[in-house]
């Protein structure tokens, strides 16, 4: 048992961790990402504004898979903490209607829109006419990312 613990261990600590890219500027032009985050609860069937780094202004296009910190705390004048899940940009905006302190976008998956907003606004009327969750449907209407595919294109 105690050799299978330190196996567990050394994967651990060997996994690389996505940067979180914290008290870096923001983009200059439309510095607010509207996420749809993969979180197949209902109540939760909206979008969450975060900041876009401008190290990931040009990459941070409508479409685009990310990662984002979910359920993060204010600490300081900043979002920290939550757990990392994915999701799509669906739209950047100037301003954000949520008047707190917005987390920064963890990472961006892959530079490639798969999100199209015709295939947005399909989705959200499949979500609406069979009483689901839109990130459900996205989730079943986009294929999984396959990077090794991405790598040749």
């Amino acid at each position: 048992m105690a050799l299978i613990r330190a196996s567990v261990r050394e994967t651990k600590a060997t996994r690389a961790k996505p940067r979180t890219w914290r008290g870096a500027e923001p983009a200059a032009e439309l510095p607010v990402a509207r996420v749809l985050v993969d979180k197949g609860l209902v109540h939760l069937d909206r979008y969450f504004d975060y900041v876009v780094p401008a190290a990931m202004d040009a990459e941070a296009r409508p479409g685009v898979r990310v990662r984002v910190r979910f359920g993060a705390g204010e600490k300081g004048g900043r979002r920290e903490g939550g757990k990392l899940v994915s999701g799509f940009i669906v739209d950047r905006v100037a301003e954000s209607d949520f008047r707190g302190v917005l987390a920064p976008l963890a990472q961006v998956l892959s530079p490639e829109p798969v999100l199209t907003p015709g295939l947005l606004a399909l989705c959200r009327a499949v979500a609406d006419r069979y009483a689901g969750s839109l990130a459900d449907v996205v989730q079943l209407a986009v294929p999984p990312r396959r990077a090794r595919a991405e790598a040749k294109e």
